[in-house]
């Protein structure tokens, strides 16, 4: 056995990137590195299947590689999928990739293929990380790509670009070269051919040293990534689609990573993490980030969906589902032994009581309603605050009607004219649930 392959066996069953009778998709253009990929996947007798991408980017090479992959498959018994794509006018380099990766799950969901193989290898992590670096990054920017992102695999990132080519001579593979990486026109080919040759000259052993470095910076994205996972499960809470992270487990100025990797799950970078950080305690400061809105309120910073827009009348015909806003509204008859109160989210009404069409809107200035218990009526605006709704969730409320009146301040508190009583016979469920989780 070739000590690549040696090495190729040990690496997938260490980080388990493959279980027993798993099937592989592998993505392969007819390079040196996906050829040996497939060599070694072939040698080491997974089943897999291959997909090749044509873009056509250059012309008769391009299908010469297409050939190249089709045959290579056949002589080997290997099932192929080849797709042409027609890329846009945009970033050629991002579409294509999207495209790629989309086709790549598209196959292994209709084929029933638990995995998708990628050949990136050191030398692609190291590159990754030198181009991180020029842009900005944190610690998993440096820390080079990652060896598994839910299907994908990457079994060939314990070998550098050197290490392939020896392969490939000792068995005698054949490989199509891409005349396109010869060139610097690229980001990435510029890093290849110019930067890190030059680094080389300041460490001959550049590859070597970057892989166990990056393996101590994977186990410190580890680390930071329990402790984030702990923040979230005690601090973020979740209502109807918008969150509050409560802020008391801040205890120095290094807890910045720990926000800044919460907050990027709803489209902060880092510099806004750090100005959000530091307005800690000014009440009502306020970030907007991609569809959301962060907002600073005493011990906590709050997140909204959507939070300038309040909701327009909604009519509801019938029981059934109805998608409001980023709010799902289910809204059905159940029998009596289904009546549990033991959730803000959830509504019981007697059926005799209520009436259809309910109509579902934000709550306004000047609404009033008969809280359950209660024989007067009460502003929502008073309930809202007996309640301590902070400002930023205010404009969040929405309120149920039924024949004008007010039935439910949802989440909060439904009305004592729609209550279920002993005499109650039918029972109306109205249950709110978010349509979007970050």
């Amino acid at each position: 056995m070739h000590s690549l392959q040696k090495q190729f066996h040990d690496y997938i069953h260490s980080n388990h990137l493959i279980e027993k009778d798993e099937k592989v998709l592998l993505a392969v253009s007819g390079g040196l590195d996906s050829m040996v990929m497939a060599k070694l996947f072939m040698d080491e007798g997974i089943s897999v299947s291959l997909a090749h991408c044509n873009f056509g980017l250059r012309g008769d090479e391009s299908d010469a590689d297409e050939a190249f992959v089709m045959k290579w498959a056949d002589d080997h018994h290997i099932n192929c999928f080849v797709k042409a794509f027609d890329l846009g006018s945009g970033s050629i380099q991002l579409e294509a990739r999207n495209a790629r990766y989309q086709w790549f799950n598209e196959l292994a969901v209709e084929y029933q293929l638990n995995k998708i193989a990628t050949a990136h290898h050191l030398n692609d992590s190291l590159e990754t990380v030198i181009l991180n670096l020029s842009r900005g990054t944190g610690i998993k920017g440096v820390s080079g790509i990652p060896i598994k992102n839910e299907r994908i695999i990457r079994p060939l990132l314990f070998s550098s670009k050197q290490d392939l080519h020896n392969y490939a001579m000792d068995v005698g593979l054949e490989w199509r070269e891409d005349s396109s990486n010869n060139k610097s026109d690229y980001d990435r080919n510029l890093i290849r051919h110019e930067v890190i040759p030059e680094l080389e000259k300041l460490n001959i052993s550049l590859i070597s040293t970057f892989s166990k470095t990056a393996e101590r910076l994977n186990y410190a994205d580890d680390l930071i990534q329990r402790r984030v996972d702990e923040i979230k499960s005690k601090f973020l809470l979740e209502k109807s689609g918008s969150y509050e992270l409560r802020l008391d487990w801040i205890s120095g100025e290094s807890d910045v990573l720990i926000l800044a990797e919460i907050a990027s799950v709803f489209g902060a970078n880092y510099a806004t993490s750090k100005e959000i950080f530091e307005a800690r305690g000014k009440s009502g400061k306020s970030f907007p980030v991609e569809n959301w809105l962060i907002t600073m309120d005493r011990e906590s910073i709050f997140i909204d969906k959507d939070h300038s827009l309040q909701l327009k009348s909604v009519k509801v015909n019938n029981t059934g589902e109805y998608l409001i806003g980023d709010l799902s509204f289910e809204i059905s008859r159940v029998e009596s032994d289904q009546v549990v109160f033991n959730n803000s989210e959830i509504a019981f009404f007697d059926a005799e009581k209520i009436s259809f069409p309910l109509v579902i809107r934000s709550w306004k200035e000047g609404d009033k309603f008969q809280p359950l218990g209660m024989t007067g009526k009460k502003r929502i605006s008073d309930l809202l605050i007996d309640e301590k709704v902070p400002i930023t969730r205010k404009n969040k409320v929405l309120v149920v009607e039924s024949d004008n009146q007010i039935a439910w301040v949802v989440g909060y508190r439904i009305s004592d004219l729609y209550k279920i009583t002993d005499q109650t016979n039918a029972f109306i469920k109205i249950q709110v649930s978010p349509q979007e989780y970050p």
